[in-house]
């Protein structure tokens, strides 16, 4: 069994900071059987499960949607195992099997420098990626889709990471495009301001920029549910290189 203990108080396992949240407002239960549930404290505000107001303690589904004050909880993320402890079991090869191994190498390459050389053909360009962007107040803002989830983002090359809010989590929840699974653990992140914070670290299966499709990037969840969604170096070093033209308003990814 795991109880998380959530409210404004720093006693509590998540301090959340909003000041219509009760010191001590709620806590959330994991049974042995895996089965989740919601006690509210009798905080001043209430705790909202999908928009309706409960009392006392109530059974949760995964999908479930909590709202305390005005934040959005991600408290699936609460439950999510650290993978970053994962230890990988490697078997050493006996010596003998090495010396073998070196010695059919070595039988291959006095083989290949014997044959005449080959021309590879180059691989094929990958065309260039144009993305109209907008700027408003000095900030550039590109269209980008999360999991088929259509969002703009800040085009930040200081942030690690491409960034998003808890309330894009929620919609991707209860969408089924992100589940448990895809939660990896906890990461610090740094901005453009050079400010570093701790957020849900999760695995973002599809991200789309234009017609180009990226799988398997790693995004931060950052609690503010009103934080701008920012595209970090986890999505641009995917890029061999861009360029910013003013001029037309347009970013080009190589």
């Amino acid at each position: 069994m795991k109880i998380i203990t959530i409210g404004r108080h720093s006693s509590n396992d998540v301090k959340i900071n909003d000041s219509k949240v009760s010191r001590h407002h709620l806590q959330i239960i994991r049974d042995d059987a895996g089965n989740f549930r919601v006690v509210d404290f009798g905080s001043t505000n209430g705790t909202y499960v999908n928009d309706r107001k409960i009392s006392g303690e109530v059974k949760l589904s995964y999908n479930d949607v909590i709202r305390i004050g005005n934040t959005s909880l991600p408290w699936q993320s609460y439950f999510s195992t650290d993978k970053s402890h994962t230890r990988l079991s490697i078997w050493l090869i006996p010596a003998v099997c090495v010396a073998a191994t070196v010695v059919i190498i070595l039988g291959i390459a006095l083989y290949l420098n014997n044959e005449p050389a080959t021309t590879t053909p180059p691989p094929p360009s990958t065309p260039s990626i144009v993305v109209k962007m907008r700027e408003e107040n000095g900030v550039r803002y590109i269209p980008a889709k999360i999991n088929g989830q259509e969002l703009n983002f800040v085009f930040d090359t200081g942030a690690s990471s491409i960034c998003i809010s808890s309330l894009e989590v929620m919609v991707l929840i209860k969408n089924g495009t992100l589940t448990e699974n895809d939660v990896l653990g906890e990461e610090r992140f740094m901005d453009a301001t050079g400010r570093v914070s701790v957020g849900m670290k999760i695995n973002l299966r599809t991200v789309t920029l234009g017609n180009r499709v990226l799988n398997n990037v790693e995004a931060t969840v950052v609690e503010n549910p009103n934080a701008s969604c920012l595209l970090g170096q986890s999505v641009l070093e995917r890029f061999g290189s861009y360029k910013i033209d003013n001029v037309k308003g347009e970013i080009v990814f190589e």
